[in-house]
């Protein structure tokens, strides 16, 4: 009776009736996922490079860039715009363009955005 029923399982986990189904289903799935993984790095990395971005124009408002020397933050931005105040000082202005690469289908261009940094320099 043991052996009948071990020849039964046997076969039954030998069959490959299932793949088709199982192609059918992972496919999607696999879109969907890599979809998800696309929105959280795009939402990841806007909020990563406006704060970034922010950041540098506050520091170059500060003076620090030019006491921190060269640096890779420092490399990667671009002076930001000063427009002068009326009363003195100045407001400085900074912008990013980003471009996200794709890993869907969906999406196939990738994300692209612009972040703006402002800052009061007195």
């Amino acid at each position: 009776m043991i052996v009948a029923n071990s020849k039964r399982w046997l076969t039954l986990f030998r069959s490959e009736s299932g793949n088709v189904e199982s192609a059918l289903v992972l496919i999607p799935l696999m879109i969907l996922f890599l979809s998800v993984a696309q929105i959280g790095i795009s939402v990841y990395a806007r909020t990563t490079i406006s704060e970034v971005n922010q950041g540098n124009v506050a520091y170059s408002a500060m003076g620090i860039p030019e006491l921190m020397g060269k640096s890779a933050a420092s490399e990667l931005a671009k002076q930001p715009i000063a427009l002068p105040l009326p009363g003195g000082g100045s407001i400085l202005v900074e912008e990013w363009k980003a471009n996200i690469p794709s890993i869907t289908p969906l999406l196939p261009g990738g994300d692209s955005f612009g972040s703006t940094g402002i800052s009061v320099q007195e």
